[in-house]
């Protein structure tokens, strides 16, 4: 079992829950903002869809390279260590936003910021149950936290994504902030060191086949890979379908989003305790279906459905981390970081493959059709799990 750190002094408490708010905010409101201002970036370096959808699939090349290299660190480094290291790389990236306005240099920034966050948004969730007792309610908690920083993003981008200086100004903002968390990290008690790992486990191949033979890690990988595509395909087109296709000003549009993503913060809010009582895998069952119908029925009803497509955004606040949780308890402790890294490392194709595409599809059939794969994915998300959950049994300690 992995080192558990020593019960920590009230001011230590307080210093670990305000690194992860502020970290879970600022991260939140990173990848929040490249939806908003896919519309800017278009007018700005005067893009085709196809090349739009470049930016999108840049950074989902970030999440597969991070996820499947960091996973694997992080049961191995000094969590503290590797968190650092993430940061600086992320930071790095917004230096990059903040000081120049170029096509190929936003590509490749996206590859680092988004890949930096997402991992590390995904290592803090990995290392919660290491800091916490009752780590259901808590990676809700905190992603409700990261639901802010998206919803924050999205509702002030949305007012002023109408000139690259404002994108400039809130990547400082964002700098600064994670200047402030490499601060607080570096007074913060962390685990030193991992468990050591098991022989099968002893090289970087033999621990990722040891995963992908685990009878769930394919049902996993689509269950992620089809989360992926649900919601950040709205996240990122939904400002440019909702003025192309509904008849929405750019405003309005990011107003829309920032809505069903204030679904997602407030439900994680709410129903973490919710999740706590009715057991992760339950609640994604409930939860997910609920969803996946309201998804489906919004889109299809075009503007007049875009209230229940925003509502749905509460039914999936739980999802993601309970999913992280859920991947967890389906491999021993030791192997935790580098199963969820590869198996959402894997589900990151999907979010390639559908950004690769989805331009193309726009430019020849509109977005009144291509936005239905959203659904779809959202409906065979529900399906897939529903099938896990009766085929495969968590790992017992």
């Amino acid at each position: 079992m992995e080192n558990r750190v020593a019960t920590p002094k009230r001011s230590e408490q307080v210093l670990i829950l305000a690194y992860y708010v502020l970290m879970m905010v600022a991260l939140g409101a990173s990848d929040g903002l490249r939806g908003v201002f896919l519309p800017l970036f278009e007018d700005t370096f005067t893009l085709t869809k196809t090349q739009s959808s470049m930016i999108i699939m840049c950074s989902y090349v970030g999440n597969l390279v991070f996820l499947l290299i960091g996973g694997y660190f992080l049961d191995r480094m000094s969590k503290k260590r590797f968190l650092c290291m993430v940061m600086l790389l992320w930071m790095a990236a917004l230096l990059c936003y903040i000081t120049t306005e170029s096509y190929p240099i936003l590509l490749v920034a996206m590859v680092f910021s988004l890949g930096a966050s997402t991992m590390l948004s995904t290592s803090l969730n990995v290392i919660t149950p290491l800091l916490f007792a009752a780590p259901a309610f808590y990676i809700n908690l905190f992603n409700f936290t990261n639901g802010v920083g998206i919803f924050a993003a999205q509702n002030i981008g949305g007012k002023v994504a109408d000139r690259m200086q404002s994108w400039h100004v809130i990547n400082l903002v964002l700098l600064l902030l994670g200047a402030l968390g490499l601060c607080f990290l570096h007074r913060m008690p962390l685990p030193k060191q991992n468990a050591p790992q098991p022989k099968e486990q002893g090289s970087t191949w033999a621990a990722y086949k040891s995963i992908l033979k685990h009878p769930a890690c394919k049902y996993l990988i689509c269950i992620c890979g089809f989360y992926y595509v649900a919601e950040h395909g709205l996240q990122n087109w939904m400002v440019s379908y909702g003025g192309e296709c509904l008849g929405l000003t750019r405003e309005r549009a990011a107003l829309a989003l920032s809505i069903f993503f204030g679904g997602i913060m407030i439900g994680r809010l709410l129903f973490a305790p919710l999740v706590q009582k009715l057991t992760p895998g339950r609640s994604i069952t409930i939860f997910a279906g609920i969803g996946a119908a309201l998804y489906l029925t919004g889109i299809l009803l075009g503007r007049s459905g875009i209230v229940l497509l925003m509502l749905s955004g509460l039914a999936f606040s739980i999802l993601w981390p309970t999913i992280v949780l859920i991947i967890g308890t389906y491999y021993p402790a030791a192997s935790n970081g580098v199963a969820v890294g590869l198996i959402t490392a894997v589900a990151t194709l999907f979010d390639i493959a559908f950004n690769a595409g989805f331009g193309t599809l726009v430019d020849h059939f509109g977005f009144a059709r291509s936005i239905r794969i959203l659904p779809l994915c959202a409906v065979l998300f529900f399906l897939c799990y529903v099938v896990m959950w009766r085929r495969t049994k968590p790992y017992a300690e």
